[in-house]
């Protein structure tokens, strides 16, 4: 596995992601928005798109941001406040700041 510096520090977990990511490119990208979005829109269905890339880039001079782009949308988060929770299988799903989730399809 690759995994870059980036800021002076590694991140294993969200680059294997990048090395892997042609495991996922044409599958889906899943946003369930944070709880305020998913209040508001009255489910949990979550809007969804081909996901198209996924990338580790620096945030800032200290961090770095972990993003899957998908054709209509990107979900992102930087690495100090997101993380991999527990969800349906068959997918990875994140958690973001605020409550944010989202997830991409893995099988």
């Amino acid at each position: 596995m690759n995994i870059p510096i980036i800021n002076g520090k590694q991140y294993p977990l969200w680059s294997q992601f990048v090395d892997r990511k042609a495991e996922y490119i044409g599958k889906v990208l899943q946003d369930f928005g944070d709880p305020m979005d998913r209040a508001i829109a009255g489910s949990d269905a979550g809007l969804t798109t081909e996901i198209t890339d996924i990338t580790l880039t620096p945030n800032g001079k200290e961090s770095a941001a972990f993003s899957v782009i998908g054709k209509d949308f990107t979900c992102a988060f930087d690495v100090q406040y997101g993380g991999v929770s527990e969800g349906a299988s068959g997918w990875v799903t994140f958690a973001g700041y605020g409550g944010h989730a989202w997830r991409i399809q893995s099988n």
